[in-house]
């Protein structure tokens, strides 16, 4: 059993900067052990600088450390975890190749005359996963286990190290509901233990259902703290926002026009195949299509883009019939336009300008001769800037240097440059804050009331009930449910998408 400890950790006028950049001021903090804290808070409010101070990434500037009733100063994560502070980062540390026993006894294996005999490795492993009541594969290569498995492994190292507060940034951004809510059974089982638990949260749902407490940080500074239970869902994101609710109210839908994108029984191998997937999108119409991951939406969406190439079926774009797309650029000829989940890895080149990114695809239009007008390219993107409301000193800035909101907006504009007539998004807001979420939103509904057709693809039911005039639902490869703008609601979407009744 964990100790039963009463205050984990404190943090006493904690300040940091970069530079002239205040990213945290006089930031007080308390947990006490079992606790379980929500911190939420815009991008760029300090969340995650304050965590990578209490788990020893980075130092402060001012400020002190308190962890069981005594001052610590921490240079590193190592300093933090022989204390007893884990950090559970979004992306994950580890061995694809090793099994998950020598992921998690890494740097502790247990050896004979300096031998590590591998039954003496599973044992040692097994022990440990019965100790906390976390069933991992101990056998199986980490490469073979699902992001949600792989956290519960760091999780089970951290506790294997004698943790008494772990510290989680985001830890069901990439994950399902149901991955989400058996993390959270699991974390609420170690805080009955004695565990305090720390999480970075953008999600309102996981707040209001698995924490304690939320505290909120906005402009560097923890601006509220209280319980979820008590606090209604309005006053909460005041606080994030530092706006009124009035400011957060949706933009009226666009009138729907005539149909610009249909796609007519689509069918395709795989897990999940597609079958028989049919669906349009009208001119000035946001349609959601949602589901669970694996639902054979991120089917769909390849085949949108221009990577399904083992899809069959139909394919319309503006009255004119196109056959699946075979490239990315097919579907740029048919003026459609794709934003893809992965930002970081399939949409932006971070150590590129913002004017970079966002001419990338018009390049040749910008070009005489072979050579690239820098005027029209400048002005092309101080026009982003300006329309999508891009937060940057200037068009030269590194997009990597950008919060991930802003980097989503520069991967909007630059996909809007081509003037598309259709534009598919997949997962168009993930990982962004909810003033993130809602500037892009709103963006949406205003290429949507200029004429735009806007196909979102979502495995967040928030998201895909909030944006959408229609919504549609998948599960098993399969169209199962439709919602018009009046009917749409979060627990019908559910239950249609994972099988429990439209």
């Amino acid at each position: 059993m964990l100790p039963a400890l009463s205050a984990l950790i404190e943090t006493r006028d904690v300040s940091k900067s970069f530079g002239n950049s205040q990213v945290l001021n006089a930031v007080d903090f308390s947990l006490e052990a079992g606790q379980s804290v929500a911190v939420v808070g815009e991008n760029g409010a300090g969340k995650s600088t304050f965590a990578k101070i209490i788990t020893g990434v980075l130092s402060p500037d001012a400020g002190e450390l308190i962890f069981e009733n005594e001052p610590v100063s921490f240079g590193s994560p190592r300093d933090a975890i022989k204390v007893g502070v884990a950090l559970i980062p979004q992306e994950l540390a580890y061995v694809p190749q090793l099994t998950v026993a020598e992921n998690l006894l890494v740097n502790r294996l247990p050896s004979t005359f300096g031998f590590t005999s591998p039954s003496h490795l599973f044992k040692e492993a097994e022990r440990l996963s019965k100790e906390f009541e976390l069933e991992v594969p101990v056998r199986r290569p980490m490469s073979e286990l699902s992001l949600a498995d792989r956290q519960i492994v760091e999780i089970l190292k951290a506790l294997s190290r004698d943790s008494r507060l772990i510290v989680l940034d985001e830890p069901t951004a990439s994950l399902t509901e149901a991955e989400s809510n058996h993390l959270y059974e699991i974390l609420g089982r170690l805080g009955e233990r004695g565990l305090g638990i720390v999480a970075i949260s953008h999600r309102m749902d996981e707040v209001y259902k698995f924490f304690g407490r939320a505290d909120v940080f906005r402009n560097g500074e923890r601006v509220f703290s209280g319980s979820p239970d008590q606090t209604p869902r309005a006053e909460l994101i005041r606080h994030m926002l530092g706006r009124e609710k009035e400011e957060l109210e949706d933009i009226e839908t666009a009138p729907r026009g005539a149909s610009v994108l249909r796609v007519e029984a689509w069918r395709s191998e795989g897990i999940p195949e597609l079958r028989d997937v049919s669906f349009e999108v009208a001119e000035g119409e946001v349609v959601s299509l949602f589901g669970v991951r694996g639902c054979g939406a991120d089917t769909v969406a390849d085949g949108l883009a221009g990577r399904g190439r083992r899809i069959e079926g139909g394919l319309e774009v503006s009255g004119k019939a196109e056959g699946i797309f075979r490239n990315p650029r097919a579907a740029r000829r048919a003026k459609v336009g794709f934003v893809p989940a992965e930002r970081k890895r399939d949409g932006l080149v971070l150590g590129q300008s913002i004017e970079a990114n966002v001419s990338f695809l018009v390049i040749d239009s910008l070009s005489v001769a072979g050579f690239v007008r820098g005027r029209a390219r400048r002005r092309l993107a101080e026009d982003a800037i300006r329309d999508f409301d891009i937060r940057a000193r200037n068009v030269s800035q590194a997009v990597g240097t950008l919060s991930g909101g802003n980097q989503q907006k520069v991967l909007l504009a630059s996909r809007l440059a081509p003037d598309p007539t259709v534009l598919v998004l997949h997962e168009p807001t993930r990982g962004g804050d909810i003033g993130a979420r809602i500037e892009i939103h709103r963006l949406l509904r205003k290429l949507a009331a200029a004429g735009k057709a806007l196909l979102v693809i979502t495995t967040d039911v928030e998201e895909a009930v909030a944006i959408a005039d229609r919504l549609l639902i998948m599960r098993d490869g399969r169209l199962v449910d439709e919602m018009a703008a009046g009917e749409r609601s979060q627990a019908r979407a559910l239950r249609s998408a994972v099988g429990g009744g439209a």
